[in-house]
């Protein structure tokens, strides 16, 4: 009786699963469907047979690989052309380093009135081009940017590249026909040479001059730049920031002692180059800076008197004792 039962089990099984195939068979995998098919056509083009995507929607297999969704190399079976461009490194599929996430630009199944090239502006991985559409998402006039703004689809890339510096001219000149006359005067007609759209200069590393961390990492470039000049632009703190009204006077311009470039506060002593426990334990500040933090001095303990530190230096042709950490920057006697 174990026996005839397990076997029968398994013919419960075995019937189930047979049932499910025949289904699948007959629905043609509509159970698993998430939505129509586009119908969109690409100028009447016929591909492999079909006019659109909605004429094998009923066949999964021709796009997905079983259980692991879409597969690039099953469009590109009938998208000669965008495997051609692989292949040849050339047009926009060339260029792309995730060229196998088709579904990324062009997700299917949105319904029947789908248009699968006329891909979402902010779904375009535009800075693996080489120019980032962080800053011209949208024109000067606030009216959001299009693809054929910058872009006529020329047929091939250098035609497309100047298709491209005309629109940069264009726009911008509308916008400052003096300045971009000027620029391009003084910098040539290579837009793209400089400029990938981050509003940094291609290629110029700008931490060998001034780093670009914390705070000063999202600060436009006109901000420091004033009327795009460029040399002999501020580096001091106190070059751009004033000092504040908590600070009274109190201290020196050598803000990094206590601030960073992620932002004024919190505030802390981060370096100091005498040592704080130089009478073995640490003093008060204002010991050493009586009057301000931007001022020290050495006269406010020890056997220190100015007159008598003065006789003793001159006596070892030593005139500068005013700088005394400049000789003692430790706090000890020379020996």
């Amino acid at each position: 009786m174990k026996i005839s039962g397990w076997f029968l089990g398994c013919g419960a099984i075995l019937a189930l699963v047979a049932c499910l195939i025949f289904f699948l068979s007959v629905s043609g995998s509509s159970l698993f469907n998430p939505g129509a098919l586009s119908s969109a056509r690409a100028q009447n083009t016929i591909i492999a047979g079909f006019s659109s995507h909605a004429d094998f929607e009923s066949r999964c297999e021709l796009c997905h690989t079983p259980f692991q969704g879409p597969d690039a190399t099953r469009c590109t079976e009938c998208h000669r052309d965008v495997r051609d461009q692989i292949a040849n490194v050339r047009g926009a599929h060339g260029q792309l380093r995730d060229v196998q996430s088709c579904a990324a630009c062009h997700p299917d199944h949105k319904g029947a009135r789908a248009n699968l090239t006329r891909v979402a502006f902010t779904e375009i991985p535009h800075n693996q081009f080489g120019f980032s559409l962080a800053r011209h998402e949208r024109d000067y006039d606030n009216a959001p940017l299009t693809c054929r703004a910058c872009h006529t689809f020329a047929p091939t890339r250098a035609t497309e590249t100047l298709a491209v510096r005309a629109a940069c001219v264009s726009c911008h000149t509308r916008a400052d026909a003096r300045f971009v006359a000027e620029h391009r005067a003084a910098m040539g007609e290579q837009c793209l040479a400089c400029h990938d759209g981050t509003d940094r200069l291609r290629g110029f590393d700008h931490n060998q001059v001034f780093a670009l961390d914390g705070k000063h990492a999202t600060v436009a470039c006109s901000k420091c730049h004033i009327a795009n000049h460029f040399r002999g632009t501020p580096r001091e703190c106190v070059q751009c920031h004033a000092d504040p009204a908590i600070h009274r006077g109190q201290f020196s311009n050598a803000c990094a002692a206590c601030h960073t470039a992620a932002g004024w506060r919190p505030a802390r002593l981060i370096r100091h180059s005498f040592p704080l426990d130089h009478g073995g334990k640490p003093a008060a500040c204002q010991v050493c800076h009586p009057a301000n933090y931007g001022t020290n001095t050495c006269y406010t303990c020890h056997a220190h008197e100015p007159n008598a530190i003065a006789r003793t230096h001159l006596a070892a042709n030593i005139r500068d004792v005013q700088a005394c950490t400049k000789c003692h920057p430790t706090g000890k006697k020379i020996e």
